[in-house]
């Protein structure tokens, strides 16, 4: 079985990769590659981790995988997939996947699409507090000095949700790519606009394929009945599921 989570992100997704990733013979990623995705357009990257997916569950060598080594959540994942002794269960969790449900569906139909919800206010203050750049209050002073001398921005935020042109919200190539654009008057409507837009693609999908995709609360992540809910729908029996009573990783302000 190959698993693929989506979310809008700031859903627990991280957590979600651990919950999957704890379960007899499974291993799962959380933003396998981002370097290599785009929201939309060219589905081949993220083709390409599902045949190679494909490949080690079919016992074929499991150094082949693509991944973005800057990154060492990755790194480790990937190698402890060198040292379990069966695989399973392999998936990756993110958001940008969204567009490139029906390419995957066209490769295989063993996947299972497991999509997290959280409220749509909660998600944009916590995506505004995640973008936002934090310094050190010396270290902020220094930036700010170094951009009146030399006359370049001094950015606090980044903004995914907006075309710009990096005089106000710092460019990012990795994570610009990978979030679709929407016009808006402020970030915070914009990342409204992208929750909307999300979720109704997912509701979209749950419609067209629902044995394959499925759409789960926030709040499952946290209790037993809800992982169970999640771990049933991926076809593990109950008498083989490893559940925690509370599976949410990221609790700070900044990451959620």
């Amino acid at each position: 079985m190959i698993v693929i989570g989506l979310g809008s992100g700031r859903t627990g997704t991280a957590s979600l990769a651990r919950l999957i990733g704890s379960q007899h013979a499974a291993i799962c990623f959380h933003e396998l590659n981002p370097t290599g995705a785009v929201f939309t357009d060219n589905p081949q990257p993220l083709l390409n981790a599902i045949h190679e997916f494909q490949a080690i569950l079919q016992g074929g060598d499991r150094r082949l995988l693509s991944l973005d080594y800057s990154r060492p959540p990755s790194v480790a994942t990937y190698r402890e997939l060198q040292l379990l002794p069966a695989i399973r269960i392999i998936g990756d969790i993110a958001y940008y996947y969204l567009r490139y449900v029906d390419d995957i569906l066209a490769v295989t139909d063993a996947v299972r699409f497991v999509c997290i919800k959280r409220d749509k206010e909660a998600t944009v203050a916590s995506w505004i507090r995640k973008a936002a750049i934090h310094r050190w209050p010396s270290l902020w002073i220094a930036d700010r000095f170094k951009a009146l001398i030399t006359r370049t921005p001094f950015y606090t935020s980044r903004n995914f949700w907006q075309d710009h042109d990096g005089s106000i919200y710092q460019p990012d190539p990795v994570w610009d790519k990978t979030f679709p654009k929407f016009p808006a008057r402020s970030m915070p409507e914009a990342i409204g606009r992208y929750w909307d837009y999300y979720y109704a693609e997912c509701d979209r999908l749950s419609a067209r394929h629902p044995r394959e995709f499925r759409i789960f609360p926030i709040t499952a992540m946290s209790s037993r009945q809800g992982q169970t809910e999640i771990l049933r729908y991926l076809g593990i029996r109950d008498e083989d599921m490893v559940l925690r009573e509370t599976y949410h990783l990221h609790q700070s302000p900044g990451s959620e």
